[in-house]
């Protein structure tokens, strides 16, 4: 219950509930029946406070979902320039490519985010 409740928190932006259900014991890296973490959720969705709040408290920055996307991948996709110079920060892989061949920085492109490209460029993406 926990769990799902510290997922749904992550997607939707909920900081105090966030840190109320670490503080219960909340594993930080529970994943969803697609295998998406918080951090990834966070990610996606341009909550970079709570993405910073899981990375100090040992979020893994590299878990992959069901399709082999992570939060890196997502938060390029996305455009959250923040959040990928966060992930770097945490030696998330820049390299990192869906199922289908896609990598973080093909998303980036593809969504016009050019100064997540550059980002990835500097930290050498390919």
């Amino acid at each position: 219950m926990n769990e799902e409740t510290f997922l749904e928190a992550a997607e939707s932006g909920d900081l105090e509930s966030i840190k109320q259900l670490i503080n219960d014991g909340t594993d930080v890296n529970a994943k969803d029946n697609h295998e998406r973490t918080a951090l990834l959720k966070a990610a996606k969705h341009g909550h970079k406070e709570i993405a910073e709040l899981l990375l100090r408290h040992g979020a893994e920055a590299d878990l992959r979902d069901n399709r082999g996307t992570s939060p890196l991948y997502w938060a390029s996709t996305n455009g959250h320039y923040g959040i990928v110079q966060l992930l770097i920060d945490y030696h998330s892989d820049v390299d990192v490519h869906d199922d289908r061949g896609w990598s973080a920085k093909d998303q980036a492109i593809t969504h016009h985010h050019k100064n997540v490209v550059e980002l990835l460029d500097a930290a050498g993406a390919h």
